[in-house]
């Protein structure tokens, strides 16, 4: 009902408007467009703006808040609403909103630890602080750079094919600021500063928000620039009900809407003609709704369709049409020099290093914002981005940079898992200690089977630079016979690296290092099965890792290879050893999209023992369904933690990931192996060890929630394995 009558509402005011219009004469008057925010909301206005196009209707201004001024901005430099329109469904909204970088873009660092924390909080003056927003934005700021690509040849907005403005709020006074020059995509990134959900945004010293919280349809803006008619495309909602009160986002933007409301009608005063899609759905960041908001808006301006023909006929002001193929983005061009603005703590050097361009090349978009990501994924930058500007040989690429300012940070990650049972993981880290370029971080594993980890390196690339680890775990297991458990036992150790390590490319790592290790093991039962012990060692290795997967959990693409030589010596002292062996293996998996929905993961694993037997501590242990052990433990489904045991090891595994909704899998895993007491036995024993399992994954925002059920053709037992965070 109430539907109907804002329908028959609006074709009432329709009428009126054109009867309004029809009496204007005929005469050079100027007509203004206005674009109000509204996050996915917005996306409407593409579709009026395709009907008022249609109607021949040639815009002398246009003005827009958030979403709207976006949107208001792509049309004044000339693209057309069929282009903005494909452009803008051509974005990964959810990659915008969520604005983590691909994992594969991460420093080496960064993507072998740095997924493992639900939470993330900046710590300046030794205080654990609170960050300004969700969102820093930066893939916001990255698409603003390609689409406003072409808007910096000219000297401010006025002069654009329309000219334009947008209006942003400031944050220190609350007063609305209208934006008229300077660069565009720091005005429009300013306009979009949502609260909250987006941080507020810094230009000239001054911070920014939303110019939705004061102003969210500026026609008073364009009245005041010697507009004659305003059309105006609204798509903020009126007054929630309590029903339709479900997320922190529906509050915000109540509340956003109060101090202007009264600004809001003395604005819908000034204009001429009213459009206002009814979107009952609709929210600010429903953008899975593309079609249908496209479709409201045609549909609101089509009921508008005589108003929009009269004024059109009424204007004789033709000016010529702008070209929108002079405002589409380059897709690739030739770099003729590189400036850097904005870096004060780091060198040219070192972000040319990162971005991995060179002048006199030629540059597409996909290699750049991949240089991008890479230095945003660094962690000491808020925000990059670029600019172009044509010189007579080329494009003058201007990388702009926003340091970090807040360099330590308190993280925390929760997991449960059925090999070691609860854990709260504390982590602090601190970057630029000691040395440019460094990271300390120490972590702190509180639960039923506490684990520390203190790490430090400073990443100089291909040089080769000293870096230490210090590490202790302490776990049960049990030993078994037959697949019955006889005892259990509790492992616990300690262990301090010093190496040497290159990083290549922010994706390969080699080097070597010396480790000395204390080993404890108690059986909790005097059954006799498990030798207890308490040793020390000291080892000499050398490794190689490189790992490009897009996701730690569900990857789609890249592969991983690591393999690692290390001689082990049992010590006494530091003066008598004993005769040392050692243990070569090698992991290789690689990820492989079969479609939209379903991926594959190749796992491949292999270990030797060379010379005389390991101790306990440094034999290969196979079982369970884990991710990453310590030493030579490695899951292998079927079997239960740590449940076999041998010198000698060959296996590989497929995982096949069906997503049949969004965040939610199928997964099911098999596995074939070889545990022998020689090398050659790999290849000629006829003993074959397996496992499969069949599960449901839910990546949830606490990290994986994973329940299988597993099962092998070497015995009847059934077993189940729960996993729910981010494993560590």
């Amino acid at each position: 009902m109430v539907k109907k009558l804002c329908i028959s509402l609006c074709l009432l005011l329709s009428n009126m408007v054109s009867a309004q219009i029809d009496t204007l004469t005929t005469d050079d008057y100027k007509i203004g467009l206005v674009l109000s925010g509204g996050g996915a909301k917005a996306i409407a206005q593409i579709g009026a703006l395709k009907v008022i196009e249609q109607a021949g209707i040639e815009l002398d201004y246009i003005a827009g808040t958030s979403m709207g001024a976006i949107i208001g901005a792509m049309y004044s430099l000339g693209y057309s609403a069929e282009q903005i329109e494909d452009y803008l469904r051509r974005v990964d909204w959810d990659a915008l909103l969520a604005n983590e970088v691909p994992r594969n873009r991460l420093g080496y660092f960064d993507r072998k630890y740095g997924n493992r924390y639900i939470l993330n909080l900046p710590v300046e003056n030794g205080k654990v602080k609170l960050p300004r927003g969700i969102n820093y934005a930066q893939y916001i700021l990255r698409e603003l750079s390609f689409i406003t690509q072409q808007s910096y040849r000219y000297n401010n907005f006025r002069d654009f094919p329309i000219p334009f403005l947008c209006v942003a709020t400031n944050l220190q006074t609350g007063t609305a600021t209208t934006f008229e020059n300077g660069r565009l995509m720091d005005a429009l990134r300013a306009s979009s500063a949502f609260p909250s959900l987006f941080t507020p945004y810094e230009i000239n010293d001054t911070l920014y928000i939303d110019g939705g919280v004061v102003n969210n349809y500026p026609a008073k803006e364009l009245k005041n620039r010697g507009v004659d008619l305003i059309i105006g495309v609204d798509v903020q909602k009126d007054n929630l009900e309590l029903r339709e009160f479900n997320s922190v986002v529906e509050v915000l933007e109540q509340t956003s809407t109060f101090s202007n409301s009264k600004i809001q009608q003395e604005q819908y005063a000034l204009t001429d003609l009213l459009i206002k899609p009814i979107m009952d759905q609709a929210g600010i960041t429903t953008f899975n709704l593309y079609d249908t908001l496209i479709k409201a808006g045609e549909y609101a301006a089509r009921r508008n369709w005589k108003a929009l023909l009269n004024i059109a006929q009424k204007d004789s002001s033709r000016r010529p049409i702008t070209k929108a193929e002079n405002a589409m983005p380059l897709p690739e061009f030739k770099v003729s020099s590189i400036c850097v603005f904005g870096n004060e703590n780091y060198t040219d050097e070192y972000i040319l290093s990162k971005l991995r361009i060179k002048p006199g090349t030629t540059c597409n978009i996909q290699q750049l914002e991949r240089g991008l990501d890479l230095l945003y994924g660094s962690q000491y930058f808020e925000n990059v981005d670029y600019t172009i500007n044509q010189e007579r040989d080329g494009y003058r690429l201007n990388i702009n940079l926003k340091e970090n300012k807040v360099l330590s940070t308190f993280k925390i990650g929760l997991n449960y898992n059925d090999d070691f049972n609860t854990a709260l993981l504390l982590n602090f880290t601190q970057r630029n200690l000691l040395f440019k370029n460094s990271r300390f971080s120490v972590d702190l594993a509180l639960g039923d089977n506490p684990r520390t980890s203190i790490n430090y390196f400073v990443d100089r690339g291909f040089v080769p630079t000293l870096g230490f680890q210090f590490r202790s775990n302490r776990f049960t297991f049990r030993d078994y016979e037959n697949f019955k458990a006889t005892n259990q036992g509790i492992y616990q150790d300690f262990s301090l690296d010093l190496f040497l390590q290159s990083t290549i490319l922010d994706a390969y790592a080699l080097g070597g290092g010396l480790q000395i290790e204390n080993v404890d093991i108690n059986s909790t039962f005097d059954l006799g099965n498990i030798t207890e012990m308490n040793r020390s060692y000291i080892n000499y290795y050398g490794f190689i890792d490189f790992d490009s997967f897009d996701d730690a959990y569900f990857p789609k693409k890249g592969f991983q290879l690591q393999a690692q030589y290390r001689l082990i010596a049992e010590r006494e002292g530091f003066e008598v050893f004993r005769q040392p062996s050692s243990i070569i293996n090698l992991e290789f998996n690689k990820a492989v999209s079969l479609g939209k929905s379903v991926s594959l993961i190749g796992r491949f694993y292999g270990a030797s023992t060379l010379g005389p037997d390991l101790d306990f501590p440094y034999k290969i242990h196979l079982g369970s369904l884990g991710r990453k052990y310590i030493n030579n433990i490695q899951p292998f489904i079927g079997y239960r933690f740590m449940e076999i045991t041998g010198r000698n090891a060959l296996t590989a595994r497929g995982d096949v990931f069906y997503q049949f909704l969004k965040n939610h899998y199928l997964v099911g895993r098999y596995n074939l192996g070889k545990l022998e007491p020689t090398f050659d036995d790999l290849f000629v024993s006829r003993i074959l060890l397996d496992g499969y399992s069949l599960g449901y994954c839910f990546n949830s925002p606490v990290g994986p929630l994973e329940l299988n059920v597993i099962g092998s053709s070497n015995h009847s037992k059934v077993y189940t394995y729960v996993n729910l965070g981010f494993w560590f």
